[in-house]
């Protein structure tokens, strides 16, 4: 009777090992399939992404005063935004949800702004100024984000931790 009872652990061994095998596999297979995708979403986006945050330059963190833009220039800034958006490439297409959301609240602002001019030739006000450059900063930030370049190091290894000062 001994022999097979060590034949029957031997091979229920087999089969829960075989099991926790299957498993692990296929989901460290299904993380593997994920990261992939990511990274070669991640490699097309980027060059969109470039671009788009190339075209934000117009809407720098502080205008000089001889810089504010008129309404004209404001629409034809809406313009170059939208162009890149429906363009051959497509770049809008490449924005994630949450860049998609930021980027037409940026648009909205501008055309706002631009509508709220009496004239061709009128500046841009100081108010609408401060909130089309929070726009295109939330833009710029969320761009950044999407391609994980403005993100701390995963591993906590690798973060610097505080030396505590010498006593």
């Amino acid at each position: 009777m001994a022999p097979w009872i060590s034949i029957i652990s031997a091979f229920a061994g087999l089969l829960a090992g075989g099991a926790v095998t299957y498993l692990t596999s296929r989901a460290q297979l299904r993380i593997e399939a994920e990261h992939a995708y990511d990274r070669s979403l991640r490699d097309l986006r980027l060059p969109h992404y470039q671009r788009l945050f190339h075209l934000t330059e117009r809407i720098p963190r502080e205008w000089w005063p001889s810089s504010i833009p008129s309404k004209t220039e404001l629409f034809a800034m809406r313009e170059a935004f939208h162009d890149w958006y429906f363009s051959k490439q497509a770049g809008g297409m490449f924005l994630s949800q949450a860049a998609r959301e930021t980027y037409s609240l940026l648009q909205s602002e501008i055309q706002s702004a631009a509508n709220r001019l009496p004239s061709d030739v009128a500046l841009l006000a100081n108010d609408d100024a401060v909130k089309i450059r929070q726009r295109a900063s939330a833009l710029r930030h969320q761009l950044s984000a999407d391609l994980g370049v403005a993100q701390q190091p995963r591993e906590r290894w690798t973060v610097p931790r505080d030396v505590p000062p010498l006593s």
